[in-house]
């Protein structure tokens, strides 16, 4: 098993934007696409908690290969993000960061 971790930095005054396109886009089109959410987070507390980080499992890196191109070429990810851009005024992150982890032979999420 492969986690891929995501950290996205917010622009200011937007991570209720990006919460909001996480649950009502992302989060769903994960779900019809077959990729398994482990779980999100935002830091609580902290210098910096303009922040969402979230974590998926896939079997491979060959399968989160595919499982991402097919998200990204989705329609209902192309249109929901133009739609977005439009009501946002642009983006809502200014910078992301992918961190891939295996697990120890002593972790619970194998």
């Amino acid at each position: 098993m492969i986690y891929e971790m995501r950290r996205y930095e917010a622009l200011p005054g937007k991570l209720d934007a990006l919460n909001e396109v996480m649950a009502n886009l992302a989060v769903p089109l994960f779900e019809k696409l077959g990729m398994k959410l482990v779980g999100a987070w935002q830091p609580v507390v902290g210098d910096y908690t303009n922040v969402l980080m979230y974590m998926l499992a896939f079997d491979s890196m060959n399968e989160r290969a595919e499982k991402w191109e097919a998200f990204f070429k989705h329609p209902d990810w192309e249109k929901g993000r133009a739609e977005v851009a439009a009501k946002h005024g642009g983006p809502l992150v200014s910078r992301e960061i992918h961190y891939f982890l295996g697990p120890t032979s002593y972790s619970p999420l194998q």
